[in-house]
């Protein structure tokens, strides 16, 4: 086994946004082969294996499920072509940064010569 890290920051919790983001970080103790999992007794039961398996595929088919049936209504996904995307994008950057969400927002304007509409 070996000990891998984890980091990460919060940004909303329990269906708000947060004043400030949260860091936060941890370590678990990592399995490097099925031998190891074996030896410790970890491996999943059978009904374990079929209820991920058939969770994946659920999965799998559901997205390709909402992906046509938005497709049907006309909405098509937002690229990077977008201005609208690109100011987001930059904007989610510039705060993940370190800059507070008026200033990216006011570089992001800036840079991109966009305003978005309120």
């Amino acid at each position: 086994m070996k000990t891998e890290k984890f980091s990460g920051t919060i940004e909303n919790a329990y269906g708000n946004p947060l004043p400030t983001a949260i860091k936060f970080e941890g370590a678990f103790e990592a399995y490097e082969s099925i031998d190891e999992i074996k030896a410790a007794n970890d491996l999943p039961s059978n009904d374990e294996v079929v209820n991920f398996v058939n969770a994946k595929r659920k999965a799998s088919k559901r997205q390709a499920s909402m992906t046509a049936a938005l497709e049907a209504a006309g909405i098509q996904k937002p690229t990077l072509e977008d201005p609208k995307v690109q100011y987001q994008q930059m904007v989610k950057i510039l705060v993940t940064a370190g800059k507070s969400q008026a200033e990216a927002e006011q570089l992001a304007q800036a840079t991109l010569g966009y305003t978005p509409e309120k």
